[in-house]
């Protein structure tokens, strides 16, 4: 597993994820839609997931 540090000195960790085909194609098409790439929109998609469970309001996620 790589660990980056970017900007705002946050780590930011690199793994592979497998995943369907169908459901790759899924995200890829709202990344498009919502101008992002498909790693930001996984990782949007997964803020508001957790933010969701935790209480808090799904959409002030990124």
């Amino acid at each position: 597993m790589e660990v980056f540090v970017d900007a705002a000195t946050k780590q930011i960790e690199q793994f592979q994820l497998r995943m369907p085909g169908d459901l790759r194609e899924k995200l890829r098409a709202r990344a498009t839609a919502n101008r992002r790439s498909l790693n930001s929109e996984i990782v949007v998609c997964l803020e508001r997931v957790v933010a969701s469970a935790a209480g808090d309001d799904p959409n002030e996620a990124r």
